[in-house]
């Protein structure tokens, strides 16, 4: 039994390069399965990694244009197609760049490129369901199309909610009527047998009190234990959150981030806040 299951699993983690009935010209192309299979309603994938790859199916060597370089002259697409049907509309428009450049594929190889979501114009995922994503590209044969990759989006069940922290408010929007202020958590949430750390930002009451974005901040080993969450929510300051992974675990983990968009921290924007401080405490020059 124990070997059954470990061949299916071999097989299911293997079966995007395995022939498929779209293959065309020679060509294989294929989307590896995505990072995160299961995403959250509203989650930021942007900065996700999504790898693409190019199989030469023939008996000889054949030419394409690197995988990269496809991407950047818009020969290399990716489609989105929503669960109500619709494709996922790209909010920003791609600058597309001719290049002339061409690489040479052996038989029976391939090659692959990592490439993020935001390089083919997608930012979120705005609809509870389930998404499907189909590469395709020009070549001099002709168009070739990968087999569909299903993502699903969820809202997670009460019970996979194992950690909820919400995040003061500060700044202007502290002082509006409750009914109107947005909220922000942060929480660790299981997902199938996986464990994350994420930021969750719900609109107003007023507005319905839907969630409104959410960023996934990093993997757990399980609940962790002494969850603590510093700063507050509203004003472009960081957050900082820190744990132990097991209540053996001597080190703490720390993380570091946007309290209004979930990203890490940077140092720009360290130094920006720094200089603002500064700026804030100075005292006002005196009239003469």
């Amino acid at each position: 039994m124990a070997t059954n299951c470990l061949i299916a699993v071999i097989v299911i983690a293997h079966s995007w390069l395995l022939p498929s009935p779209v293959d065309k010209f020679g060509w294989g192309l294929r989307i590896r399965p995505v990072q995160y299979q299961t995403c959250l309603e509203m989650e930021c994938i942007d900065h996700s990694i999504l790898t693409l790859a190019l199989f030469n199916l023939s008996s000889e060597s054949k030419s394409c244009m690197p995988l990269r370089k496809a991407c950047e002259s818009g020969a290399l697409e990716l489609s989105v197609t929503q669960p109500d049907g619709g494709q996922l509309g790209s909010i920003c428009t791609r600058h597309v760049r001719v290049s002339n450049k061409v690489c040479y594929v052996e038989a029976a190889n391939f090659i692959m490129c990592d490439f993020t979501f935001v390089q083919f114009g997608c930012y979120e995922l705005i609809h509870l369901g389930t998404y499907k994503l189909r590469a395709s590209m020009k070549t001099t044969q002709g168009l070739i199309v990968s087999p569909v990759v299903k993502l699903n989006v969820i809202e997670p069940a009460s019970k996979d909610i194992l950690t909820s922290v919400p995040v003061s408010l500060e700044g202007q929007f502290a002082k509006w009527p409750k009914e109107r202020q947005d909220t922000a958590l942060i929480q660790q949430i299981k997902i199938g047998n996986r464990t994350w750390l994420f930021y969750r930002q719900f609109s107003s009451p007023e507005l319905g009190g839907k969630v409104s974005r959410a960023f996934r901040i990093a993997e757990l080993p399980g609940k962790v234990v002494d969850f603590k969450v510093e700063g507050a929510f509203g004003d472009w300051n960081p957050l900082t959150i820190t744990y132990r992974e097991h209540t053996y675990t001597k080190w703490t983990t720390t993380h570091v981030i946007n309290s209004v968009d979930g990203r890490p921290w940077t140092a720009e924007e360290e130094k920006h806040r720094q200089e603002k401080l500064k700026r804030d405490a100075k005292p006002p020059a005196e009239k003469k």
